[in-house]
């Protein structure tokens, strides 16, 4: 019975991909791409695949690294991604991003709002592996514009359909994402007595 009873280590990343207001699909496919557990070319079994290039660049090998922050297609929607949700980096890698993520986004009292950072940074990894999977099964692409556009407003339905805490911090991301002052709730007022 002691077994049942012991506490699992919680990694450091578990709150990037777990939690308000994350969509499930996006913050299950940031989970396994965090893991580094998808089926990225560099992962298969290459005897009955011609290439292991990249996808979305054609130009190195696919690995999660490249696939989701240096692929030159990928880079600069990070970028973008960045300017409305109020945080400016410059990691060297994945698992940089990742670990910065991990240690700068844990709670609500940042200058920027952690939850809306962990959404934009799902749904951007979410639309890349849906891209990915797009190329490979259908032939088709999106351009760059269209992904960042696609990742954009997904975050932004999400944020209209979510009651969001008022404070000045979240005030300013209301307004950067061009949202109607609606979506903010007002703090509880103590009950009368």
């Amino acid at each position: 019975m002691k077994f049942l009873n012991r506490q699992l280590a919680t990694l450091p990343w578990t709150h990037l991909a777990w939690g308000k207001p994350l969509i499930p699909k996006h913050a299950f496919t940031l989970w396994i791409a965090i893991k580094q557990k998808l089926s990225t070319l560099d992962r298969k079994c290459t005897s009955h695949i011609d290439s292991v290039t990249c996808v979305l660049c054609n130009n190195a090998l696919e690995s999660h690294d490249h696939l989701f922050y240096m692929c030159p297609f990928v880079k600069p929607l990070w970028t973008f991604i960045q300017i409305p949700c109020g945080f400016y980096i410059q990691p060297t890698n994945w698992a940089s991003l990742i670990s910065w993520a991990a240690y700068h986004w844990r709670g609500e009292g940042s200058s920027h709002s952690s939850s809306f950072s962990r959404l934009a940074l799902a749904s951007l990894v979410y639309n890349v592996w849906a891209e990915h999977n797009r190329r490979i099964f259908t032939g088709r692409k999106l351009t760059q514009n269209s992904l960042l556009h696609l990742t954009l407003d997904s975050v932004r339905a999400k944020l209209l359909s979510t009651s969001i805490k008022d404070s000045t911090t979240r005030r300013q991301i209301v307004e950067e994402w061009n949202l109607p002052s609606s979506v903010l709730r007002q703090p509880a007022k103590p009950p009368d007595i």
